[in-house]
């Protein structure tokens, strides 16, 4: 816990604040805080302060905030449209948007993913708000990511809704094929950015992404779960340095 999230619900009067559960057992025994000393605490949807703790307890911790007067990082103009992922990676794919600053997402269906993953218990709100939570945590953030999902592929886009949402940004789509160009390095504005399942898209679907004028790029010959080809698209697209007298290549050109 990099951040202490707070919300209205845990404002006593004013200033004070008080938590219980998880965040007062984690103050108390991974912080070891005591009363006295300050932590970084902001507020969900708003901006950031320094707190400082009146009462440490185990299951309960009062702490005062005299100003949220720091503003929430930049965001991420990375917009992922990932294929639904395994509980699992689903959770680790929900930390990583959150903790990285990316602000909208959207999980669509596609052949190869299993039915039962729309149905897991990591599928329920309270599940998904409870993995974002610990990600803004992580990541010194306080705005939740909206996320989207989409469970027809052909309505979503084989239909057009997906051209028509991301028709004025960046479009790509990582997928190993005999001819596609590296992820380029930096990225110019908004780009959406396709993340197939791990079994890969099929054909058809490639296409329907063509169609909605996405650029196929790889990643290299690896297999990447889900998260981390998020990850590895985020390092490449936020720009990565390279040999050369200037230190690094001009956004948009391959490493």
């Amino acid at each position: 816990m990099n951040l202490l999230l707070l919300t209205e619900a845990d404002r006593i009067s004013g200033d004070l604040f008080q938590v219980a559960g998880r965040r007062a057992e984690h103050i108390k025994c991974v912080l070891r805080a005591v009363p006295g000393g300050r932590i970084k605490a902001g507020l969900l949807g708003g901006n950031i302060g320094i707190a400082e703790l009146r009462k440490v307890e185990r299951n309960c911790v009062e702490l005062v905030c005299p100003a949220f007067d720091i503003a929430p990082p930049e965001s991420s103009e990375i917009v992922p449209v990932i294929s639904l992922p395994r509980p699992q990676s689903f959770k680790k794919t929900l930390h990583f948007i959150a903790s990285s600053g990316i602000k909208k997402a959207c999980f669509i269906t596609s052949e190869k993913v299993e039915k039962s993953y729309w149905k897991s218990g990591a599928m329920t709100p309270a599940a998904i708000e409870e993995e974002l939570i610990l990600g803004l945590e992580q990541g010194v953030d306080t705005i939740l990511p909206q996320l989207e999902f989409r469970r027809s592929f052909r309505d979503f886009v084989s239909g057009g809704e997906l051209a028509e949402l991301s028709k004025n940004a960046e479009k790509i789509i990582a997928h190993p094929m005999n001819d596609a160009p590296p992820c380029p390095c930096g990225s110019q504005g908004t780009t959406w950015v396709a993340i197939g399942p791990e079994g890969g898209y099929t054909p058809g679907e490639v296409e329907a992404f063509l169609s909605a004028g996405y650029t196929p790029v790889t990643l290299g010959r690896h297999i990447l779960r889900v998260e981390f080809a998020l990850a590895y698209l985020c390092g490449r697209l936020s720009g990565c340095p390279s040999p050369g007298a200037d230190g690094g290549k001009s956004p948009g050109k391959p490493c």
